[in-house]
């Protein structure tokens, strides 16, 4: 199963692909392809482009499931409204089930489970930690 686990941190999409083979080894395909930013969330043209440069990494990727770090809407540590954009724009590739996770679940699987892999850059952590978790639940 290969699995495109994203966060989104305020105007950046941040992804770590991640597949578990049969024999139970994981495999990382991110490749240089970590993040996209949308730098203006009204320019109607950059919209498009970040939309169809997203939809064009997935389709490459040929993905079992985009999965989702939620973020809370409400409150003192509120989201980004823009983020919520980003996030309607990933909902809308039609090709592959998008699905979210609360940052509350994958907290408490690792209190009780150990995290084997090791990530390439520090800002991938909760992104390959969520890609970890789908993969063993």
């Amino acid at each position: 199963m290969k699995i495109c686990a994203i966060e989104i941190d305020k105007t950046k999409v941040i992804m770590y692909i991640l597949e578990k083979n049969n024999e139970g080894e994981y495999t990382d395909h991110t490749n240089k392809f970590t993040s996209i930013t949308l730098n203006d969330d009204l320019d109607h043209q950059e919209i498009i482009n970040f939309t169809s440069t997203l939809h064009s990494h997935f389709d490459s990727l040929n993905l079992d499931k985009i999965v989702i770090l939620k973020r809370n809407t409400k409150g003192r540590f509120s989201s980004a409204p823009i983020s919520f954009k980003i996030e309607g724009l990933i909902q809308t590739y039609s090709k592959t089930k998008v699905e979210f996770i609360s940052p509350q679940t994958i907290s408490a699987y690792y209190k009780k489970n150990e995290f084997p892999l090791k990530e390439k850059h520090k800002y991938q952590i909760p992104a390959l930690q969520l890609a970890y978790f789908i993969l063993n639940n």
